[in-house]
C-alpha cells in the first residue's frame, strides 16, 4: 500500500495518474518516448510483481533522462533493491544522498530489504543527518480552514494585506498582516475560479490577478475540468471580476500555474500542461505564447531576475533562464551536490533566487540559491528550512521587504479520491512561515 501511494504522489509531481495495476502499457519498448513518459510507466512497473520488468523499465528511463536526475536515482535505489542488486542499490543510494536528498528509504518498506544489510549502519547516520530539521524562520499566520489546501500567495503593499488562494475551496481569502485576521475575498460563486494556483497582486493598476485551473484538488471536480484554465483579472480594493481570460486552444488542454509581473504591467504565466510560457499585455484580451518549453518538463514556477532582464522557469530537469530581449532559453548549471529538481514556489530576492522543493519524498525545504554574476549558474545552496514539523507539501511563497513568507502545508497528497479530501480530523490548520533574507 506504501508503495502504491509513493507511485501517486510521484506521479501527482508530474501531474500524471498512475494506472491501478502495475502492468506496463504496451508502448513502453518505445525507446524514444520522452524520459518523463518512460520514468511515469517506470514507476507503474515498480508497483507491480514482475522485477525484470521494473529494473528494465526503470534502465530505460535512465538511458533517456539526464544524468544522475533525483527521480530516476530513486527509482534505481528502489529496482536494484527489489532485485536484491544491494551494490547497484547502495551506488544510486550514494549520489541521491551526496544531492541531499534522503527520499524515504529510512522508513519506507520499499526499502526494507536495504536496511537489512549488514552495511546500513553506515547509511543510517548519513541519511538521518539529510532529514533533520532546519530552521531560519517563525510562523507569520494561520488559517482557520483545516479543508482549506492553500496553493498560491501574494501581497497588497497598498493595505498591507496578505491574498491567499485556495485549491479545494476555489476561492482567494484576505489575511490583515497585523492582526492576522482572514476574510474571503472573492470565491468561485462570483468570479467562477477553478482551482486556485497562482497570484499577483498590482498595486499601481489596483488589480488582482488569478490563475485558476481544473484538477481533482479542487471541490465539485468533474472529469470535465481537466485541462480547463483561466487568468481572472479582480479590482484589488473590491474583488470584483472585471475580466475572464482563457489561453488560446490546446490539444492537452492547459494549466496555468504560476505568474509575475512586469514593470509595465505586463503578466507572465507558466502553463503546466502545455509548456508554454504565456504573455498578457494591458489593454488586450488575449495571451500570448511568449516562449514555447518542451511540455514533458511541465514548467511550473517562475521568477524575475534580479535585475529584470530575464525570468526564471523551474521545471522537471531544473531551472533554466529565458532572456526577455531574444527569448532565448537557458539553462542553469549547478555543482553536483545541488539539486534543482522539485522547485515548486519560486521567488526573487536580491540577486538571488529563493526556491521551495518538494518534489520527492524526504525533499521538503526552502533554499536560497546564490547565482554566478552572469545568473547561469548556481554557486551555492543555503538551506533555510528543511523537514520541520509542520511542513506537508510547502508550497509557494512571496517576498515582503527581507521576508519570504510561504506556504508550510499544503497538505496537497492528503486527498483519498478526486475533489474527495481526508476527514478534518486528519488535516491541519495551514501554516504561513516567515523566512529572514536579511540574516
Amino acid at each position: 500500500m506504501r508503495r502504491r501511494q509513493f507511485a501517486l504522489a510521484l506521479a501527482a509531481v508530474l501531474g500524471t495518474v498512475v494506472p491501478a495495476r502495475g502492468r506496463l502499457p504496451r508502448a513502453a519498448a518505445d525507446p524514444t518516448l520522452p524520459w518523463v513518459t518512460l520514468y511515469e510507466q517506470a514507476l507503474v512497473a515498480l508497483a507491480g510483481a514482475d522485477v525484470a520488468a521494473a529494473v528494465e523499465a526503470v534502465a530505460r528511463a535512465a538511458r533517456r533522462a539526464p544524468p544522475n536526475h533525483p527521480f530516476i536515482l530513486h527509482a534505481q535505489v528502489h529496482a536494484a533493491a527489489r532485485a536484491g542488486r544491494y551494490d547497484e542499490a547502495f551506488a544510486a543510494l550514494g549520489l541521491l544522498a551526496d544531492k541531499g536528498i534522503a527520499a524515504d528509504v529510512l522508513v519506507s518498506p520499499s526499502f526494507e530489504v536495504l536496511r537489512d544489510q549488514p552495511r546500513w549502519p553506515e547509511w543510517q547516520e548519513r541519511l538521518q543527518a539529510l532529514v533533520a530539521p532546519a530552521q531560519h524562520s517563525v510562523v507569520a499566520f494561520r488559517l482557520n480552514e483545516p479543508d482549506f489546501f492553500p496553493e498560491a500567495m501574494t501581497y497588497d503593499r497598498g493595505s498591507r494585506r496578505f491574498l491567499v488562494g485556495s485549491l479545494y475551496k476555489r476561492k482567494v481569502v484576505v489575511v490583515d498582516e497585523v492582526t492576522g485576521r482572514a476574510a474571503d475575498y472573492a470565491t468561485s460563486r462570483e468570479a467562477g475560479f477553478l482551482g486556485v494556483r497562482g497570484l499577483e497582486a498590482d498595486n499601481t493598476r489596483g488589480a488582482l490577478y488569478v490563475l485558476s485551473a481544473g484538477g481533482p484538488e479542487m471541490q465539485a471536480y468533474a472529469p470535465a475540468d481537466e485541462g480547463q484554465s483561466y487568468l481572472h483579472r479582480l479590482q484589488l480594493s473590491s474583488g470584483r471580476q472585471v475580466t475572464r481570460l482563457a489561453p488560446p486552444l490546446a490539444a492537452g488542454g492547459h494549466r496555468l500555474d504560476e505568474i509575475v509581473q512586469a514593470p509595465d504591467g505586463a503578466l507572465y504565466m507558466t502553463d503546466a500542461r502545455a509548456g508554454v510560457l504565456y504573455r498578457w499585455r494591458p489593454g488586450t484580451r488575449a495571451l500570448e505564447p511568449f516562449v514555447r518549453l518542451d511540455p514533458d518538463l511541465r514548467p511550473a514556477g517562475l521568477a524575475w531576475s534580479g535585475d529584470g532582464r530575464a525570468l526564471y522557469v523551474a521545471h522537471l530537469e531544473g531551472v533554466s533562464r529565458v532572456m526577455l530581449s531574444t527569448r532565448a532559453i537557458e539553462p542553469v548549471g549547478h555543482p553536483a551536490s545541488v539539486t534543482l529538481v522539485g522547485i515548486d514556489g519560486l521567488a526573487t530576492h536580491k540577486s538571488d533566487l529563493v526556491a521551495v522543493q518538494n518534489g520527492l519524498p524526504g525533499l521538503s525545504r526552502v533554499v536560497r540559491l546564490r547565482l554566478t554574476p552572469d545568473g547561469l549558474n548556481v554557486r551555492a545552496l543555503d538551506v533555510l528550512d528543511a523537514n520541520l514539523p509542520d511542513h506537508d507539501m510547502p508550497t509557494a511563497g512571496v517576498v515582503v521587504g527581507d521576508g519570504f513568507y510561504y506556504i508550510a502545508n499544503s497538505q496537497i497528497r492528503r486527498f483519498t479520491a478526486p475533489g474527495v479530501p481526508a476527514s478534518m480530523d486528519t488535516l491541519q490548520k495551514p501554516v504561513i512561515r516567515r523566512v529572514n533574507l536579511a540574516s
